[in-house]
């Protein structure tokens, strides 16, 4: 397992897309998309001093930790995403955690020590 500690700016971002890429060696979408739509939940919500991911790639299996001492936030207990009928009736937010829930395998999280540890499962092809 390999970590990369960043501070809560989206600028860092890129930096922690790099260090992913690296790590599975290969560019995957749905990978990009969960990992910039939890990153920036953190960055813009949780208050957090800073964000450590740990990375652990057993080709097929990729998983993802996300650790944030930020405000306390279960997303696996947020109310679920009921999408709108119409264009007109969306409304901007709360389709971060839905995707995630949507394009990962397996989603845990846990609180200990005055941290959030949202680990995110996903099957990657080589």
């Amino acid at each position: 397992m390999n970590s990369i500690t960043l501070k809560p700016e989206l600028s860092e971002l890129h930096n922690l897309n790099e260090f992913i890429l690296k790590e599975i060696q290969k560019e995957d979408f749905k990978v990009n998309l969960i990992v910039e739509e939890i990153f920036v939940n953190i960055v813009n919500y949780s208050k957090t001093e800073y964000i450590t991911v740990n990375v652990d790639y057993n080709p097929p299996t990729l998983i993802l930790e996300f650790i944030d001492n930020g405000i306390e936030f279960n997303p696996l207990l947020k109310e679920k995403y009921t999408p709108p009928n119409s264009i007109e009736e969306a409304e901007i937010g709360g389709l971060g955690i839905f995707l995630t829930e949507e394009l990962a395998d397996e989603l845990k999280y846990h609180y200990i020590n005055g941290e959030n540890h949202l680990q995110i499962i996903k099957n990657v092809e080589p």
